[in-house]
Order: C-alpha cells, then sequence, then structure tokens
C-alpha cells in the first residue's frame, strides 16, 4: 500500500514543481530564468575559468565539424561567460554574442580579450535582435536555448527572425533540451492546460514544458517529427541530428531554405 501511495504522491509534487510553467505567462517565465542566471554566484560560476577551459561539449563539437563555414560572422545567442565564443572566435569566425544577462556578456568579452579574441558583446533577449537582412553566416544556439523560448509558435517565430539576418547560404546550429519522458503524463497535461487557460496563464503550454531544477523555463522536446515541423516552418531544412548519449543537451544542424 506505501509503494502506491508513494508513487501518487511523487507524481503530486513533479506537478507541483513544475506549475509555473503553466501558471505563469511567457514573459514571466522568461523574468525568472533571466532572474535566475542574474546572480553574482550564477555569473561567477558561467563566467569562470573553471567552467569556459572546458571548450565545446561533444555534441558541440559534433556540430561544429559539421558546418561547412570556417570562417565569417557569426551570431552567437547566449553567450554566456565566453565558453562557447573562446573556441568559435578562436578557429576564425567573427563573434557577435547576445545574452540577456549584461553580467554574463561582460565576463565573455573580458575572457576572450584575455585569449587575444575580440568579440561584440550586446544586452539583449534573443527574441529581440535587430540585425540587418543577410549580416550572419551562422548562428549558433547555445546550450538548450531553442528549448528556452514558451511556446511553439513563439519559438517558430524567433527562427523566422533568423533566417532574415542569415545569409542565403547560411546555417543554424539550434541547441535544443531532448528529453522524451519529460511528455508523459497525459492526464497533468491535461490538468496543466486546463489551469492555463482558466487562469489566462501560459495558454501556450504543451507536453514537455518543465521548470527545470527550479531555476528556469524549458522545453523538452521528444520527438524528432514535431522539431523538424517546427524547424521547416521557419523556413529551415534539417542537415542533421546529434543526441549525445550523457546529455541532454541534442543540436540540429539546420540550411536555410532558399
Amino acid at each position: 500500500m506505501r509503494l502506491p501511495i508513494s508513487k501518487a504522491v511523487n507524481k503530486v509534487g513533479t506537478f507541483l514543481i513544475n506549475s509555473p510553467v503553466f501558471l505563469l505567462r511567457p514573459a514571466q517565465l522568461k523574468k525568472i530564468s533571466r532572474g535566475s542566471y542574474s546572480t553574482p554566484a550564477s555569473a561567477e560560476f558561467w563566467g569562470g575559468m573553471e567552467f569556459i577551459s572546458q571548450g565545446l561539449f561533444p555534441a558541440e563539437k559534433k556540430i561544429f565539424e559539421m558546418l561547412p563555414q570556417t570562417k565569417g560572422d557569426l551570431l552567437l545567442l547566449g553567450i554566456g561567460g565566453g565558453r562557447e565564443a573562446l573556441v568559435l572566435g578562436g578557429s576564425g569566425f567573427t563573434i557577435t554574442g547576445v545574452d540577456y544577462v549584461k553580467e554574463l556578456v561582460e565576463k565573455s568579452v573580458e575572457n576572450c580579450r584575455r585569449s587575444g579574441i575580440n568579440i561584440e558583446g550586446i544586452v539583449s533577449d534573443i527574441d529581440r535582435m535587430d540585425f540587418p537582412p543577410g549580416r550572419f553566416d551562422v548562428i549558433w544556439y547555445s546550450c538548450s536555448i531553442y528549448s528556452s523560448i514558451p511556446g511553439r509558435k513563439n519559438r517558430i517565430n524567433n527562427l523566422r527572425k533568423s533566417a532574415e539576418i542569415l545569409k542565403d547560404n547560411g546555417h543554424i546550429a539550434c541547441f535544443f533540451y531532448w528529453n522524451p519522458s519529460a511528455a508523459r503524463g497525459n492526464l497533468r497535461w491535461k490538468l496543466g492546460k486546463f489551469i492555463a487557460m482558466a487562469t489566462f496563464g501560459n495558454t501556450s503550454y504543451q507536453k514537455g514544458d518543465i521548470f527545470k531544477d527550479n531555476l528556469e523555463f524549458l522545453h523538452a522536446f521528444s520527438d524528432k517529427t514535431d522539431l523538424v515541423s517546427e524547424f521547416s516552418g521557419a523556413g529551415f531544412d534539417v542537415i542533421d541530428f546529434v543526441f549525445p548519449e550523457n546529455s541532454n543537451n541534442a543540436c540540429a544542424l539546420l540550411k536555410k531554405k532558399v
């Protein structure tokens, strides 16, 4: 008897932990995520030498090696403390980095400068980018940042904006959060959707939306067809996927449809 009760309590606990993803509106969810990464401790960790010296993670290395371009203008969305910028800038790309945390942008510029790499750092939300059409050869969506955008429609619109500022032969390295088990629980999803609609919260709430580590919103993808549908709807073909064995940070290499 104890085991079924324990399982039920655990499911209720999971539902309550993830309640912000259907109670709060997208702008509020993004504000919470921004606040989590804006603390002094967070900036020190993500911008610290111990972390950034790790270089590219395995999935990132694979995608980097798949890129047809070896130099040119690269837009790095979610630059953090500069871990990826150090490698990408050091390889020959001219880096423009965007992040909504001022302290991290400053850290990334400083860290790259110490290594003799000059980058442009911009404090901005990735939904408010203002660049001329066709400026970039590559756009790099850092570590699951595509999944940080609440709502399928909003993600597609963001990619469409990226398509506008990407050159016709340009590519996107789109990192997203991959966790097939996150889409389980049909009853929990229906209840969450009902609450979201009844309270005018996150009306775009969908299966896979999670409040990861009580820190940030992420949409966990669990089906490649959903990803292909979003990418195609934004004007991109999928060249290949990379699903690492021991990480949720997966990636798709996209080519702009012409």
